[in-house]
């Protein structure tokens, strides 16, 4: 049959603690790693809603300013019939003397907001005198619908035409008036031009922060416009134009990042000068709802844009675009923030786990290692102490407990060695001893005589007068030579009725007189209920160099037969 083994399939206790180390620590930094996330989460969310909240914020300023702005406008422009009027009027009166910087100041005196221009157009369809040099000379009868407008006027079909607003290249917003003069040469005109980027940027500092920045495009039917940048900053025309194709092209493929609308990634590879860019826009990109969003990685800023319906009407054909981007440094530092919290938590969890792995191995694990080694070797749990009260008291208790067992089993083995009887020592204590002195006879020389006594008849007492009555004779006789001997002297019951008696330290001359007169006394007095008088046979001898054990025995019996053989109630001895 297989050996039993009780460790079997077991789990040691090193083993647990790992195992129960490395799960705690998985659970704790399973726990800490979705706190983590869920602050990184929230942080985020935290970031984009207040970014998204600041842009809304700026979105619905910037609408007051638009609003602003397009009130004035409309003010403006109820003046111009009287500023063309007025015109009309200083034409009449000084067309010898006709100076039209000199009635562009008159007619701009006193206004606040924008600037009134004036362009005299003749017969040929051609600007004559214009308030801006650049654009005298200019022939309009290129244009189909401008000639027929202007045939109309000098024909006297219609007196006034209303323009709708319009925004040019360089982001002034327009609208004019025209009248044939009272001598039919000229068609004059008059306009209302409002410089809108510097209207917008007189406003835009109050809307401006180091935490944010603030874009404004204008979508235009043939380019998007960076309200910034004017054709006065360019050397030439072209080079405005190729600007405005960059910015179109940038600007498509930024907006598309939120949108992923294919619509404006082909719009991005066309010409836009070929179509209407602004239609196209309104149908595609959501205007005046929720703000678009998406995060730069190149310029790691997050971006939101907001699109507003058409400027000043939809005959303006012109859109509005708010970019505002934030910097994502305060969020990379919250995050890290975060990470750092993170990381220092998780440090210092594994610390204290560590500590308390340490503090189990030294109090717990060791203790109980050791405990189970000195267990195994069945000896008292000497010079180990644990901090740990229950470790400490399984200590004391398996010490007290060992000291019990030890003073049982001592006990018994002294019980062992005892005639339940006569309660002296028996056979196996002599067979103990025996070797005992033959050693340290040997050793040091020390010497020691040993008897050996037998009750004669033993036997017919036990038959004539019952076990009972033998067993008192036996009782009586130990009395007799515990009574007779030394204290140091040692009493042995061997079998039945032989006892044998040790005397250290004594020769043999020296223990015969003993030896004898306790024959004597027991041959005299030991009577048993006036029953049965009771002698011994006794052998005596002194151990010889030579001797062990046995041959000490051997000689004792043998002297013990001679005395029973020469009548018995005597010693015999060497």
């Amino acid at each position: 049959m297989p050996i039993y083994d009780p460790t079997r399939n077991k789990t040691s206790l090193k083993s647990f603690n790992v195992f129960v180390f490395v799960s705690l620590f998985i659970v704790i930094f399973s726990g800490l790693y979705y706190q983590y996330t869920s602050s990184n989460e929230n942080t985020s969310a935290n970031f984009k809603n207040t970014s998204y909240n600041k842009s809304l914020e700026i979105r619905e300023k910037f609408r007051l300013i638009f609003d602003k702005l397009e009130y004035q406008f409309i003010q403006s422009e109820a003046e111009n019939l009287a500023k063309l009027d007025q015109l009309f009027e200083l034409y009449k009166n000084q067309k010898e003397d006709f100076d039209l910087k000199k009635i562009e100041r008159e007619l701009n005196k006193n206004v606040d907001f924008g600037q009134y221009e004036i362009f005299m157009i003749n017969k040929e369809y051609i600007i004559e005198k214009a308030s801006y040099e650049k654009e005298i000379g200019l022939n309009l009868g290129q244009f189909k619908s401008v000639k027929s407008l202007f045939d109309d006027i000098f024909n006297k079909t219609i007196n006034i035409d209303i323009s709708s607003p319009k925004l040019d290249m360089d982001s002034r917003l327009k609208r004019y008036l025209i009248k044939l003069s009272d001598d039919g040469k000229y068609i004059l005109q008059i306009g209302f031009s409002l410089d809108y980027s510097n209207e917008i940027n007189k406003q835009l500092h109050y809307l401006t922060s180091d935490a944010s920045k603030t874009n404004l495009y204008l979508a235009t039917e043939f380019f998007i416009q960076d309200i910034n940048v004017k054709s006065t900053d360019f050397s030439s025309k072209f080079e405005h134009n190729e600007y405005c194709k960059k910015i179109t092209n940038e600007f498509l493929l930024d907006i598309n990042i939120p949108l992923k609308d294919q619509r404006l990634a082909d719009l991005a590879k066309v010409d836009t000068r070929d179509i209407s860019l602004n239609k196209a826009l309104q149908k595609i990109i959501p205007l005046n709802e929720e703000l678009l969003s998406f995060v730069d990685k190149t310029e790691n800023t997050m971006n939101f844009y907001s699109a507003t319906s058409s400027l000043f009407g939809n005959e303006s054909g012109t859109l509005l675009f708010i970019k505002t981007s934030f910097p994502m440094e305060p969020l990379d530092k919250n995050l890290n923030d975060n990470l750092s919290t993170f990381l220092f938590i998780t440090i210092l969890v594994l610390l204290v786990l560590i500590f308390c792995e340490w503090f189990k191995e030294r109090e717990i694990t060791s203790k109980i290692t050791s405990i189970t080694k000195v267990i195994q070797t069945n000896q008292m749990i000497e010079n180990e102490t644990s901090a740990i009260k229950d470790i400490s008291i399984l200590i004391d208790s398996y010490n007290s407990m060992l000291t019990r067992l030890n003073d049982q089993i001592r006990i018994n083995k002294e019980l062992s060695y005892i005639d339940p009887l006569t309660e002296v020592k028996n056979r196996k204590a002599y067979d103990e001893k025996i070797e005992e002195l033959v050693s340290l006879y040997k050793r040091y020389g020390t010497t020691f005589s040993i008897a050996i006594f037998d009750a004669d008849d033993f036997k017919e007492i036990n038959d004539t007068y019952g076990h009972s009555f033998g067993d008192g004779v036996l009782k009586a006789i130990t009395k007799t030579l515990r009574c007779s001997i030394r204290n140091d002297d040692m009493l042995f019951r061997i079998g039945g009725e032989e006892f044998i008696v040790i005397f250290p330290n004594t020769t043999l001359i020296e223990s015969k007189i003993v030896i004898e007169k306790i024959r004597i006394i027991i041959n005299e007095s030991l009577t048993y209920q006036d029953k049965a008088n009771v002698t011994l046979s006794i052998g005596l001898t002194e151990i010889k160099e030579q001797d062990n054990k046995d041959s000490i025995f051997k000689r004792i019996d043998n002297f013990l037969y001679v005395s029973k053989g020469n009548g018995k109630n005597q010693v015999t001895f060497d």
